[in-house]
């Protein structure tokens, strides 16, 4: 009898772990890799600094104006480092602006880097308007991106600046500001995601940021590995964002973004245009925490 088990267990048979999820194939599901656009991406400049714009092409007999996702890069992270995400959005419906707000490696004035996060993205996205809603605008970023896509948005309301996010999603927050926080509108949702496997930065720099946002629909979200449980380990470390490895870290494209950062991007920016707001499931309802395993989810902490 024991002989019998150990070979099972060592043959791999009954006992065999899955394999590590692959992109979903339903094409509504907003991690998907089943495209409806292609795209193109276009290189400007705007207040003295480098932008890219990644825009969906759409039919021509499309009227509507899409909403766009503003990124802002970790702490010397490239745009190569996230091209993967935004060509993602781009190719789902979703624009996207990409620019660089800091004046350098050993930049720290967090205020006006969260004030040229948003007039930078605001002067690009002038060169567009005909094509993007401005009242479909989701501020996102990574590390210290995420930290300083928190004080634009909390600038942007306290300064009545042009640009003003519907929606704030944020990854692995770098920093926070509490009072800064406290100014951005209660009806920007605010999504703040943290992962298990952070080495880099705290877990209590995204609870101030949830805890401090005074949003009438707010969210953390505490990102699982996929330890132990497939035939290949995949850690949500602080750069698990990345869709290109850096020398920091990260690396390609993986199920940590199907079920994690590419669904709840895309489905919160295409949320903005719905006629019922807060009603896409893959961020605000019972799919935003699946990961592509059965009994195997994230943890979503809500104010609703």
């Amino acid at each position: 009898m024991f002989f019998a088990l150990s070979f099972i267990l060592l043959s791999g048979g009954a006992f065999a772990l899955p394999e590590l999820p692959s992109a979903p194939l339903d094409p509504a599901h907003p991690g998907s890799k089943v495209y409806p656009f292609s795209f193109n991406e276009q290189k400007l400049t705007c207040l003295g600094r480098d932008v890219v714009l990644f825009l969906p092409i759409l039919p021509a007999s499309t009227m509507d104006r899409i909403p766009v996702v503003v990124y802002g890069h970790g702490q010397a992270l490239e745009l190569e480092n996230y091209r993967g995400t935004l060509e993602h959005l781009a190719r789902k419906g979703v624009a996207s602006v990409f620019h660089r707000y800091d004046k350098g490696f050993f930049d720290q004035d967090w205020e006006r880097m969260g004030r040229d996060y948003v007039n930078v993205a605001a002067c690009a996205l002038e060169s567009i308007q005909e094509i993007v809603n401005l009242d479909q605008v989701v501020f996102s970023g990574h590390s210290k991106g995420a930290y300083v896509a928190s004080m634009a948005a909390g600038i942007a309301f306290k300064e009545n600046l042009k640009l003003k996010p519907q929606a704030l999603i944020i990854f692995n927050p770098a920093g926070a500001d509490a009072e800064i926080i406290k100014e951005i509108a209660p009806t920007t949702a605010v999504t703040v995601v943290y992962s298990d496997q952070d080495t880099v930065v705290k877990r209590s720099i995204s609870e101030t940021i949830y805890q401090n946002a005074r949003s009438e629909r707010k969210q953390f979200i505490f990102v699982r590995s996929y330890l132990g449980i497939t035939s290949t380990d995949l850690k949500a470390g602080h750069f698990w964002a990345l869709t290109k490895k850096s020398v920091f870290g990260g690396g390609a494209e993986s199920a940590l973004h199907y079920y994690g950062s590419w669904k709840w991007l895309t489905a919160g920016a295409l949320d903005l245009g719905s006629s019922e707001r807060f009603e896409d499931p893959y961020l605000y309802g019972n799919l935003a925490a699946e990961k592509g395993l059965p009994n195997f989810t994230d943890q979503i902490f809500r104010n609703w």
